[in-house]
């Protein structure tokens, strides 16, 4: 028998917002109640393009079966709100008769900052989140498994795996003491 179980959730209503915010680090764009009201506004449907598929890791602890991992993980029909712009590859798969959607996307949606997309406690249980993203990407009728904006532990891993690193550029801006916009462009 299996040490764990991997699901797919269309949702995370079934789930104690608890037990998925104890693996988000604190990251707000990452907690239960964003990703739930992004399904519930409509804003992450299959309708809007953004169907999500979210890969859990469950353990049965103490006769429990208890939530160890996550990834917030979407099936996607098109490239908007992901603030990455890939819209060359899909025009290079239409061009040799591919198609480049529906693909896999592990991401915040609509929201561009880096941050954990493996979502657990341990290094074991995020190493099997990625074999699971990998081999259901590879059972799923996608082009492709994309992971947005990970965090450099993530990133690791991923790359690890053997996964393409995506090389870009994003600019951040620091506050430095300002304390209006009059201040900033006194500077």
């Amino acid at each position: 028998m299996r040490e764990y179980e991997l699901k797919i959730l269309d949702s995370l209503i079934d789930i104690t917002p608890g037990n998925w915010d104890a693996m988000t680090e604190g990251n707000p764009t990452l907690c239960h109640a964003y990703l739930q009201s992004m399904i519930d506004a409509g804003c992450t449907t299959a309708k809007s393009g953004w169907l999500p598929q979210f890969l859990t890791l469950w353990r049965d602890i103490d006769g429990q079966q208890t939530l160890c991992g996550a990834v917030p993980l979407y099936v996607k029909s098109h490239s908007y709100g992901e603030y990455v712009f890939d819209w060359a590859w899909a025009e290079a798969y239409q061009r040799h008769g591919l198609a480049y959607y529906p693909k896999l996307l592990a991401a915040v949606p609509f929201t561009p900052c880096s941050g954990g997309r493996l979502l657990a406690k341990t290094s074991a249980d995020k190493k099997i989140l990625v074999d699971g993203l990998i081999n259901l990407a590879g059972q799923s009728e996608v082009s492709s498994l994309h992971v947005l904006f990970p965090n450099a532990e993530d990133h690791q891993l991923l790359t690890n795996a053997g996964m393409m690193l995506r090389t870009s550029i994003q600019f951040h801006w620091q506050n430095a003491g300002y304390s209006g916009f009059d201040d900033f462009l006194a500077t």
